[in-house]
């Protein structure tokens, strides 16, 4: 009897446990059945109605799917729909009035590709990158394949909105319909896998402290899993913002979050430091600590854990256990037993009473903001202020829309007066290689690195492919082995890439052979000239948009670290001078940290060594952890005590203006390409802080008030205390660096 019952059970676990359910679970699988699927389905469209070309639709879907994120498809549907129609008129218009007048046409037409390149990435621009990139691509393809007969620009238009618009909507449907990705959901499970690893981080750490014993060997394991966390929840904000209108509504909200879990990290980070506190102190307060221990776990498990959508927090002890730590204090102050230590132990229990209250604090954002992000199947939260009310130049974007331009120029004259081989593709390739692959640099791409290269190689694997299709053509003319070959191509690829955050050279490559191969249509006889025309278009197309790419203002990751550095040492300026829209810096910087780290990973040259790069990556944490605390800083120097201030103030005011001094040295390092200099020192300012300090405890006068006087006195000196450590290590960081090594590569 129990075995027939048990039979049924088993049955069931095997069939739950069946392998190919979990295959379906890798998220590469699904993705490459997903663009498998959109490309077959294409293509078998494209052939019912019929289209003229098909390759069109097949590259639209290529490109579309690289957006794995559902959001609004009626908002993506419309903007697509009229980014094609609007490049339909406009290269329609130039084809069909100006090719005669080249001294319209090509400035014209410059000026179109320009500006639709620019507005593609201009930052801020949410879901309209898709419409503008749509127009620009539109445009070139009418101008491409009707240039040479205008008289049929019409007709060329007309197909060329069709395929697009087909493969736009395929596209879209595949990825919505068939295992959606949500941005929304995403970044919650992402930030809380980050938040519970940073939470592992204030245990060990807490526990350390109160047993007053070292962190075990295993915290710098922990803590290096942090930074590649950070890349992803950066990865997902920029793809979120681009694919998602309900991400794109609270991109504010998801800022702060990621602004907020690095502040937390930076908490762990001066925990570190809490041996350094007396013995007796840790001694007297070692309930207090465990009690605070307790409530910070706790308040991280509850944050870090799976709710659902609608689902309320439950309420947090962290207000409480402070609370008993701060009459823990007042009971020792009022024992005098803090009179009797020395002023540096003083200060260095001020900077971990700091720590901890900054500990408090950030938990209680992340809490907020965290009720603040955006769910699936839930009203969009309040959004929280958003300060890009008014465009702004994004400077990096002027360069691409430059470029792409230039590049449109170069290869529609060359079609229209040399008619080199393979025509329709050659302005395709260089124009999409110089527009796709400029903004995933910072989201993983290597941007024009080793281009030539690149190029070089690339030209080698399509000289194979020509000699592969020339002896595989024959065998293709059927239609079921052209769509099986298809197929298995595009599982490839998207199995390949469902891990890439934007697209990259041989991602782009592959898209256009595709095309090309699709183009061909091998289901009839395909004359070898064809084959061989087409894919030397393609690689002349390749080696223009190589030349441009990397003689005009090359896309490299020795330059854009260099940027995000001084975007640092600025920025933190900024926050220290109290300018407007302090949470916005704060958000800024952060995004910056997280791509800087990015950069340092893509550094491949002569000169760049590993001790290079691990100076360069303690630079950027050391950097990281220093824009929450001066943001700390701000917030709190406001609070000294009134009897305190008038002696206290002058000080830190001093100590400011070198703060400002030698973040000015570290900005004008990184402009000459040169760091074997000596640095402003802020050790006389810190001591004549700490002589002012001594002298007030030894007065007494802060001995009549209550026992938060005191400490809001130790919290802001610790502060300072903290902020000239950090400014100091990393003088002593770029000391060791070499860029002068690196910092040009001109080789190509």
């Amino acid at each position: 009897m129990s075995t027939a019952i048990e039979n049924p059970i088993l049955w069931q676990e095997r069939k739950w446990h069946w392998p190919i359910v979990g295959l379906f679970r890798d998220l590469r699988v699904r993705h490459g059945i997903k663009m498998a699927l959109a490309g077959t389905l294409a293509l078998y469209l494209t052939q019912v109605l019929p289209l003229p070309h098909d390759n069109w639709a097949i590259l639209t879907v290529l490109v579309m799917m690289t957006s794995q994120y559902t959001g609004s498809i009626a908002v993506k549907a419309i903007l697509r729909t009229v980014g094609t129609i609007a490049g339909a008129l406009v290269g329609v218009w130039l084809v069909g009035d100006y090719t005669s007048s080249p001294a319209i046409f090509l400035p014209v037409f410059f000026l179109i590709l320009g500006i639709t390149a620019y507005k593609y990435g201009q930052f801020g621009a949410r879901q309209v990158p898709y419409a503008y990139y749509l127009l620009g691509l539109t445009t070139l393809s009418i101008v491409t394949n009707g240039i040479a007969t205008p008289d049929q620009a019409w007709q060329v238009g007309i197909d060329r909105t069709e395929e697009i618009l087909l493969g736009s909507t395929v596209a879209l449907l595949v990825s919505t319909i068939l295992w959606p990705r949500s941005a929304r959901e995403e970044f919650v499970a992402a930030s809380r896998e980050s938040l519970e690893t940073i939470g592992q981080l204030i245990s060990i750490q807490t526990e350390a402290y109160a047993q007053g014993t070292e962190p075990p060997s295993k915290l710098e394991e922990i803590r290096r899993t942090i930074p590649p966390r950070l890349s992803l929840l950066r990865n997902l904000l920029q793809a979120g913002a681009m694919e998602s209108t309900f991400f794109a509504a609270r991109l504010s909200n998801y800022n702060a979050y990621l602004s907020s879990l690095i502040s937390l990290f930076d908490g762990v980070l001066i925990l570190g430091r809490w041996h350094r506190v007396d013995a007796t102190i840790v001694e007297r307060l070692q309930a207090e600590i465990e009690l605070i221990k307790q409530a910070i776990t706790e308040e991280v498990n509850v944050l870090s854990a799976s709710c659902r959508p609608d689902e309320t927090l439950p309420p947090s002890s962290l207000q409480v256990a402070f609370g008993v730590f701060i009459k823990k204090i007042e009971e020792l102050r009022d024992q005098r037993f803090f009179a009797t230590q020395s002023t540096d132990t003083a200060i260095i229990f001020g900077t971990h009473f700091a720590a901890i209250r900054s500990l408090r604090d950030e938990l209680i954002n992340i809490r907020n903001v965290t009720q603040g992000l955006p769910r699936f199947g839930q009203p969009l939260p309040e959004a929280k202020p958003n300060w890009d009310l008014l465009p702004s130049i994004d400077w990096f974007w002027v360069k691409v829309g430059i470029k792409s331009g230039l590049v449109g120029v170069i290869t529609i004259t060359l079609v229209k007066w040399i008619h080199p081989p393979g025509a329709t593709a050659l302005p395709l390739m260089a124009w999409l290689q110089t527009v796709l692959t400029r903004p995933f640099m910072r989201a993983g791409g290597t941007g024009d690195r080793g281009i030539f290269q690149k190029a070089f190689v690339g030209a080698l694997i399509l000289t194979g492919c020509i000699i592969a299709l020339l002896l595989t053509t024959p065998f293709l003319a059927n239609y079921p082995v052209m769509n099986l070959t298809l197929f298995a191509i595009l599982f490839g690829l998207g199995f390949l890439t469902a891990r890439t955050a934007g697209v990259t050279f041989w991602m782009l490559f592959v898209y256009l052979f595709v095309s090309v191969f699709v183009g061909l249509n091998p289901q009839q006889p395909v004359a070898s000239q064809n084959i061989i025309d087409s894919f030397l278009g393609l690689i002349a197309g390749i080696f223009i948009g190589a030349l441009v790419s990397r003689l005009i203002w090359p896309v490299l990751p020795q330059r854009l670290l260099r940027d995000s550095l001084l975007d640092l040492f600025a920025g933190i300026r900024a926050m220290l001078r109290e300018d407007p829209h302090q949470e916005k810096i704060r958000a800024q910087l952060a995004i910056r940290s997280v791509e800087a780290q990015q950069f340092i990973q893509r550094i491949r040259m002569h000169g760049y060594s590993e001790k290079e790069k691990a100076s360069l990556s303690a630079l950027v944490r050391q950097l990281q952890a220093t824009v929450p605390r001066v943001g700390h800083l701000v917030s709190y120097r406001k609070s000294l005590p009134p009897a305190a201030e008038p002696l206290l103030k002058p000080m830190l005011e001093r100590l400011e203006i070198e703060f400002h001094q030698i973040l000015d040295t570290f900005s004008e390092c990184f402009r000459q390409g040169d760091c074997r200099r000596d640095f402003p020192t802020l050790r006389g300012a810190v001591h004549a802080m700490d002589e002012v300090v001594h002298d007030i405890r030894q007065g007494g006068i802060l001995n009549v008030h209550k026992v938060t006087e005191p400490l809001r006195m130790l919290d802001v000196v610790g502060r300072y205390h903290i902020i000239a450590d950090d400014l100091e290590e990393c003088a002593k960081l770029i000391r060791q660096l070499r860029i002068d090594r690196y910092r040009g590569d001109y080789a190509l």
